[in-house]
């Protein structure tokens, strides 16, 4: 058999749409920056196993480009049609993962990118989103490079230009994200509760019991219409970190006293009517007392850089937090914020960052940032195609 070897100008910019697992991985391992060299390995292999899961499922359409000049590696990017993703609850293509050497590069392998979304129909890319989202985050870092790295948070090179490159190829900064260290441990707010909501905790296995009830909390909470939500299958994502804490991390003291540990009625109840060796302290749910209605919850990550790095797990991303409508004006979201932060204390959970605060979302912005100071940024970028 007569090999025909495509004929390349030297010095020639050639972007390869990659199917092949051990190509991926040999680009990753050369280029994908991880701040944390001592967990770069696992982000990897989590990468891959998240590509190799999608590939084989046929609600989703992704591709993985990668970038060569004289057959070495320049760049890589990862262009996805998620069937859940919406921006401003309209579908829309996204790039993530994007790595490129200087602009050249990065404008081919977007241009790769457009092509590929604009062939399934969208008129629309966004991104850094870098799925999955609990592993890579989204927008493009601008601040913050000095702060740990947190799982579900979005990591960046400080060095790498990829802002004023996308930016000189007409995508435009379009959403601003913070992350906020919450520096105020109680919120006045939640300590006066309405009678009529109670809190409670649940294990993993309830808590998959109420995955279609946390979705219909998510439909009907948010103030805004959100410019970046990656939809119904985001609660798994959730629970599948939970999955992978430690079982050391539940260590309770058998002589916790509800009582002596807090004054405030509703969160001693929820402790003791729960086996807190067992239920997931990263997600406090707020239930109507009435109705027995799911009125509010709040969806922590455990930061699962510090086990991957055999360090004790002490650090949380407050991820999400919804409230129903109906039920904003008493209390519910600071005492889920309280409640949820001296639960955590009790598992020697003693950082806890909001991530994610969409500059736009007034509410939140009331809400949470007198509480918490700004410690990193994010940008996503958008461009019509």
């Amino acid at each position: 058999m007569v090999q025909v070897l495509e004929k390349r100008s030297l010095g020639e910019i050639v972007v390869n749409e990659s199917i092949d697992i051990y190509e991926i991985r040999d680009a990753f391992e050369l280029m994908l920056y991880v701040p944390d060299v001592r967990i770069k390995q696992k982000v990897v292999q989590t990468l891959l196993d998240y590509i190799l899961s999608k590939s084989n499922n046929p609600d989703y359409k992704l591709r993985v480009f990668i970038a060569y000049q004289d057959y070495e590696l320049q760049g890589f990017v990862i262009a996805q049609k998620d069937p859940y993703y919406t921006s401003y609850s309209r579908k829309c293509g996204t790039f993530g993962w994007l790595h490129a050497k200087n602009v050249k590069v990065c404008k081919k392998l977007l241009k790769k990118c457009e092509q590929f979304l604009k062939e399934n129909k969208l008129r629309k890319i966004r991104g850094p989103i870098n799925f999955p989202k609990s592993l890579g985050g989204i927008g493009l870092q601008s601040e913050g490079f000095e702060q740990q790295m947190l799982y579900g948070v979005a990591f960046s090179s400080p060095e790498l230009n990829i802002f004023n490159f996308l930016e000189d190829l007409g995508y435009r900064k379009e959403s601003e994200y913070t992350c906020l260290y919450v520096a105020q441990r109680s919120w006045n707010k939640g300590k006066k509760i309405d009678k009529d909501i109670e809190f409670r905790y649940t294990s993993l296995k309830e808590l998959y019991d109420y995955a279609d009830e946390i979705r219909d909390l998510a439909k009907n909470s948010f103030y805004e219409i959100l410019a970046d939500s990656s939809g119904r299958n985001r609660v798994y994502e959730f629970f599948e970190a939970f999955s992978n804490i430690p079982k050391s991390f539940y260590n309770i003291s058998t002589d916790f006293d509800p009582d002596s540990y807090c004054d405030i009625p509703q969160f001693t109840e929820a402790w003791e009517t729960c086996d807190l060796k067992k239920v997931e302290p990263y997600a406090p749910m707020a239930f109507d007392k009435t109705t027995n209605e799911l009125v509010g919850i709040l969806l922590g990550l455990p930061d699962l850089f510090e086990v991957w790095n055999g360090s004790p797990l002490t650090r949380a991303n407050v991820d999400t937090a919804m409230v129903k409508k109906g039920y904003f004006g008493k209390g519910i979201f600071s005492a889920l914020n309280n409640i949820g932060q001296f639960t955590g204390n009790l598992y020697g959970i003693d950082y806890f960052e909001g991530t994610g605060v969409w500059s736009n979302n007034s509410r939140a912005i009331d809400t949470i940032f007198p509480h918490c100071e700004p410690i990193r940024k994010h940008y996503v970028f958008q461009k019509r195609i």
